[in-house]
C-alpha cells in the first residue's frame, strides 16, 4: 500500500445486516463502476441470444463433479418420479428439478444485464444466497461456480464486435 492510500473504515455489521451497504462495500472492493453497470447493460442484446447456451454450460460444468451434482441428487425426492430408481452417477439433467433450476438461472442472467441493480436485485440475491445455504450447498462451491459464470459471461463479451475498443472504458 503506498504512503498516500488511506484505509477505508467499514462497519463490518453493517454489512451483515444492510445490503445496499454491502453492495456499495463490494462494488468498491472489487473496483465496479455505474459505467461498468452500463457497460454490463449494453451487453444485453448481444448476450441475451446466448443464455440458454450459457446455461447449459453452467449445468453440464455442475453435474461434470460429484460434490456439485449430489447437491441436486439430494433434492431429487422433492421433484422427481419416486418410482425411479437412480443413482448419482445415473441422475441426468433430463430431470423436472434441472429445468426448473435452469428456468431460474436464465431468469437471473438476463436480469443481471437488464435491471437496475437496486434494492430489489439485491435483495433477490440475497435470497438467492439464503436458498443456497439452507440447502447446504458449500460456500466453496457457489464461489467455483460464480468464478465459471463470470469467466463464460467475459468470454461472449469479449467476443462482441462493437467495431471500437474504449480501453479506458474497459479498465485498460
Amino acid at each position: 500500500m503506498s504512503e498516500n492510500t488511506s484505509v477505508v473504515q467499514i462497519d463490518e455489521e453493517k454489512l451483515i445486516t444492510d445490503l445496499e451497504y454491502r453492495f456499495q462495500y463490494l462494488c468498491q472492493f472489487i473496483g465496479i463502476t455505474e459505467q461498468d453497470i452500463e457497460l454490463i447493460h449494453g451487453s444485453a442484446p448481444f448476450l441475451g441470444p446466448k443464455v440458454d447456451g450459457l446455461v447449459d454450460a453452467v449445468y453440464d460444468r455442475l453435474f461434470s463433479f460429484s460434490c456439485t451434482k449430489k447437491v441436486f441428487f439430494s433434492q431429487r425426492e422433492k421433484y422427481d418420479d419416486p418410482s425411479q430408481t437412480v443413482t448419482l452417477d445415473t441422475y441426468d439433467l433430463n430431470k423436472p428439478q434441472i429445468g426448473m433450476r435452469k428456468s431460474s438461472l436464465k431468469r437471473f442472467i438476463v436480469r443481471l444485464v437488464t435491471k437496475p441493480y437496486d434494492k430489489a436485485m439485491l435483495q433477490a440475491l440475497d435470497s438467492m444466497g439464503r436458498i443456497h445455504k439452507a440447502v447446504n450447498v458449500d460456500l466453496i462451491h457457489m464461489q467455483a461456480l460464480l468464478a465459471f459464470v463470470q469467466d463464460a459471461i467475459l468470454a461472449e463479451v469479449f467476443k462482441m464486435d462493437t467495431g471500437t475498443v474504449d480501453c479506458e472504458a474497459a479498465g485498460g
